[in-house]
């Protein structure tokens, strides 16, 4: 080979570009990797700085009784808050960072001057001091709500029935509930349709009942026009706490026909049978009773001998609501007549208000009767018996007081026949 041809053949090697030495040539590698960092820092700066939008949610609170309270007026809502989603525009690197604190969310009520539905608009701004941004666009941009003045009202509870359900000789007795009235609230205008609360007890399938029947009913609210989803229920002594049903108990009573019958209080331990009688008006009722309660008389009221001198006393007792008793025949009311005997007078006794006994007293204290109603008390006995101020006692319990300092004075007879007419009284300082 001759030396011409040896040297072309050098220069072609040395000429020729090799991929492989310029992966493993440190050199090159630094440069290319300046490079394309450059090319990189170029770009990212250029999307970062440029303007964007951005849409954030948002779950905003809604508070519109400060801003009422000027015109006495409340707004009522299914909804205490509202979720928002909020357009944001600006430099990419700026919106990236915004959160709901850096936004100031408010209502708009300057136009709410009436009552009734009405649309208020949501006002969405930048609050913060750092971030350079605006907001685009709000939605929904406002929310719908009713403005009234809150009034509160207290109405029983009735109670509806099919009283068809209980067994034959049974009858549905008055219903019990958990709580007879309960207090309404929300807006005047609503408030004020509401005619009268009730629960309406579900017997399903039931029927034939002989035992008593329990559930917990909802509470509704009848009237014309009435928007319960404003309204707000609650008990008298807990105003806090909403209502939405009230457990109900109707006792199921057997039907009986039971004699009337009163109960004397004080009656004197000695006296006979003949000296004091009684008559009714109605001497029987037609009523229902609990089967497990082993009533056997409908007594319509007590009657005091302190009310009692010779002579006819009518005394007339209300009998729609007597204890374990439900009066199913219509009857109202009855007159007792009672009658003491002619057999008996009334005594004279004069009294000293130094003979008085003061009971109840607190440890230390030093109390007298400064004065008595009456020097003169009345005592029922048989005519011939002497009666004088040796056979009463005379106490007064103190350990009730009261703003006038009367206090009654209780008069024991000695005669076990006898009893005192009236009531007397002592002032105890």
């Amino acid at each position: 080979m001759s030396k011409n041809n040896t040297s072309e053949t050098v220069k072609k090697e040395k000429s020729k570009f090799s991929f492989s030495d310029l992966v493993y040539n440190d050199k090159y590698l630094i440069v290319l990797s300046i490079f394309l960092a450059v090319i990189v820092w170029i770009g990212s700066s250029l999307s970062v700085g440029a303007d964007d939008t951005k849409t954030i949610k948002v779950t905003a609170p809604i508070e519109l009784s400060g801003k009422l309270s000027g015109i006495g007026m409340q707004y009522y809502a299914l909804q205490n808050s509202v979720d928002l989603s909020i357009t944001l525009s600006g430099q990419k690197y700026v919106i990236g960072q915004v959160t709901a604190d850096d936004l100031n969310i408010t209502f708009d009520t300057s136009a709410v001057n009436r009552t009734g539905n009405q649309s208020i608009p949501i006002r969405v701004t930048n609050k913060s001091k750092r971030l350079d941004y605006t907001v685009e666009s709000v939605y929904p941009s406002s929310i719908e709500g009713y403005f009234d003045v809150n009034t509160t009202k207290t109405f029983d509870v009735d109670v509806k029935f099919d009283r068809d359900k209980v067994a034959d000789g049974y009858v549905f007795g008055t219903p019990v509930l958990s709580e007879d009235k309960i207090v309404v609230s929300g807006p005047k205008t609503y408030v004020d349709k509401i005619d009268n609360a009730y629960c309406e007890v579900d017997f399903g399938d039931k029927t034939n009942l002989t035992e008593p029947f329990t559930q917990d009913c909802d509470i509704e609210l009848d009237g014309n026009g009435v928007e319960t989803s404003y309204i707000t229920i609650t008990n008298r002594t807990d105003e806090n706490t909403p209502l939405t049903s009230l457990s109900v108990t109707i006792p199921v009573l057997q039907t009986c026909t039971l004699p009337v019958t009163t109960t004397f209080e004080d009656k004197p331990t000695g006296l006979a049978k003949d000296i004091v009688s009684v008559s009714y008006s109605k001497n029987q009722l037609y009523a229902g009773a609990l089967s497990t309660a082993n009533i056997s008389t409908a007594n319509i009221g007590t009657i005091y001998f302190g009310d009692l001198t010779v002579g006819s006393h009518d005394f007339e007792f209300d009998v729609t609501n007597l204890n374990g008793i439900s009066v199913l025949d219509g009857t109202k009311k009855i007159t007792a007549k009672v009658t003491v005997s002619n057999s008996y007078s009334e005594h004279k006794v004069r009294i000293n208000k130094d003979d008085i006994i003061i009971e109840g007293a607190e440890q230390g204290s030093k109390l007298s009767v400064k004065s008595i109603d009456s020097t003169i008390v009345t005592v029922l006995a048989p005519k011939k018996a002497s009666i004088n101020s040796s056979n009463l006692t005379l106490k007064c319990d103190v350990s009730k007081k009261n703003d006038k300092n009367q206090y009654p004075i209780e008069i024991i007879v000695s005669n076990s026949k006898a009893w005192v007419y009236g009531k007397y009284y002592a002032t105890i300082e």
